[in-house]
């Protein structure tokens, strides 16, 4: 399967503007703990995530993205930081910004090694793979991200708590918030009887406007908690 329907400008423009908008322009997303070092889950282990998995690899037109982010949080390999903490990303964006596009591709497949599901690296895989007109690896990434990007949009609207994005990983918060082009301005954790959000106070450059966004980490905050108790366990 080949993706050929992009429309450049847009994409370029997205992208131009989520990079320039760097961790230090506002408040970073909140990293907990250091990323649990776990051992590498045998393969009979993996089941449904690694079928899914296979067919997001070959950019299935069938899959149904939902399933997939469901079946990586219930896997062994899920990880709540989604690649925010694992080696690699940041040097994929020091790479973007020195324009070195072959070496921003190398980091990328360092952090997707670890976490196929890190939406911030296969952002930056769109950039640098399009810079370096490898096509075939722009259409991996572009598949991704829109996959992604589609199934956290089909979980609410942001506008409150009730109707939050649900995310899954620190990861593919802060990539969302980033290819919507917005700003973080200020972040806090807030609770009710239905889970744990991320309010995410966000300013849209063009416009001024600025807002709250909510995202449900219920998940993620679940198991950040649950490596917390396994660690002093220990």
């Amino acid at each position: 399967m080949a993706i050929r329907n992009r429309k450049p400008g847009a994409w370029t423009a997205l992208l131009t503007l989520a990079f320039l908008i760097s961790a230090c322009s506002g408040p970073a997303v909140r990293q907990t703990d250091e990323t649990a070092q776990r051992e590498k889950p045998r393969p009979e282990e993996l089941g449904e995530y690694r079928r899914l998995l296979a067919e997001a690899q070959q950019l299935s037109f069938t899959l149904d993205f939902n399933d997939l982010r469901r079946a990586f949080v219930e896997s062994p390999e899920y990880n709540p930081h989604g690649g925010a903490k694992l080696p690699g990303l940041p040097e994929a964006y020091e790479s973007v910004e020195q324009s070195n596009f072959d070496r921003c591709l190398e980091y990328v497949d360092r952090v997707l090694a670890d976490n196929y599901m890190s939406l911030e690296a296969h952002m930056i895989g769109v950039l640098c793979s399009g810079r370096s007109a490898n096509l075939a690896r722009e259409d991996r990434h572009r598949y991704m991200v829109e996959g992604l990007m589609r199934s956290i949009e089909s979980t609410g609207d942001g506008r409150s708590q009730e109707s939050a994005y649900r995310t899954i990983s620190t990861s593919e918060l802060r990539g969302f918030v980033r290819l919507k082009g917005l700003q973080i301005m200020d972040q806090s954790l807030v609770y009710d009887r239905a889970g744990v959000y991320d309010k995410m106070q966000v300013r849209d450059p063009e416009s001024g406007e600025e807002y709250a966004l909510y995202f449900n980490v219920s998940e993620q905050f679940a198991h950040s908690v649950e490596d917390r108790t396994a660690g002093n366990s220990q």
